[in-house]
């Protein structure tokens, strides 16, 4: 009887062995808080990197004018945001109210430190450095990224989350996609060839499908005579342009994006247009069908305008279907 118990007090003790063991694989979504309670929201940034938010972020800075625009388009409100000219959807009222925190690619750390933020939402390609610095004031902040159609509609409803009014995030969502899909809907069925060049004083280069405008034509179903092409750098939007490669593929439409004084990059390449014979071989250019693009939709990011700015594209190429859009 009492070698029974021995065994059946092995047995338990192993038991709990395993269960205990059982409990160190990989953390549940929630991972816990210092309090022990599950976390708030476990984010996951485009840089790969885990932030876990113990409790609903009350004090949140922005680094990002496009950002800030999502946080308060699903109701939430920032202490902290970036100096800019950029017109974003909030009232003047609302901004003059928040303190700035420097321009986007020159952010006063010391002053976002000041703010106490309990979070920090930053932009992938401009704000990486800042991590350490924030992150050893124990601030938390995500890096995220922001160029396609599909991180429009991702970061809205993170940030919906982030601001505990997901309902209000599904509802601007689903308002955007059902604009968005009274433009595709009228999209004939054929094939038209266009070509992106990204304009400085400096340089020209091809856009591809990856870029703002290069990602509007793809919804379009436009044929972007880029696509497949080496980009300039890994990850890079653009790739190599060359008046021959234009003359060659023979697009049916030209689109400009200027980046800079656009009204002088303008005038320098209509000059070379209308100086250089190889322009004049170009359909696109007999056919009076280069465009230039405006900044603010096809530059950077249209955020809450992406149907306006598929809109503005879509009437462009093909003006007999959506001229009384």
């Amino acid at each position: 009887m009492k070698l029974s118990m021995g065994f059946r007090m092995i047995a338990t003790l192993i038991l709990l062995t395993f269960l205990v063991a059982g409990c160190g694989g990989q953390p549940n979504q929630s991972s816990p808080g210092k309090s022990g309670q599950p976390a708030y929201l476990t984010i996951k940034d485009d840089m790969g990197r885990t932030v876990s938010l113990a409790k609903k972020p009350e004090r949140v800075v922005v680094l990002s004018p496009s950002f800030l625009e999502l946080l308060y388009a699903v109701d939430g409100k920032a202490v902290g945001r970036p100096t800019s000219t950029a017109k974003v959807g909030i009232e003047a009222e609302k901004l003059q109210a928040v303190p700035e925190v420097g321009f986007v690619y020159n952010v006063n750390v010391e002053k976002v430190v000041s703010l106490q933020p309990d979070l920090v939402i930053a932009m992938q390609g401009l704000h990486e450095k800042l991590i350490p610095i924030l992150e050893s004031s124990n601030i938390p902040v995500v890096i995220l990224k922001y160029k396609t159609y599909d991180d429009v509609f991702e970061k809205i409803a993170l940030i919906g989350e982030i601001a505990g009014t997901k309902d209000k995030a599904q509802t601007l969502t689903q308002s955007m996609q059902s604009k968005l899909q009274d433009v595709s809907k009228k999209l004939p069925d054929k094939t038209t060839k266009i070509a992106i060049l990204h304009a400085t004083a400096k340089s020209v280069t091809l856009e591809l499908e990856n870029s703002i405008a290069g990602n509007t034509a793809k919804f379009l179903r436009l044929k972007n005579i880029a696509a497949g092409s080496r980009p300039i750098d890994d990850g890079a939007d653009n790739a190599p342009y060359s008046l021959e490669k234009l003359v060659e593929n023979d697009p049916d439409m030209i689109f400009v994006v200027t980046m800079g004084d656009a009204a002088k990059i303008e005038k320098t390449m209509r000059d070379d247009v209308e100086s250089n014979p190889a322009w004049a071989t170009l359909r696109a250019v007999r056919d009076k069908k280069l465009v230039f693009l405006p900044s603010e939709l096809f530059l950077l990011n249209p955020g809450l305008r992406t149907p306006e700015a598929a809109a503005y594209m879509a009437k462009l190429v093909y003006p007999e279907i959506y001229a009384h859009d």
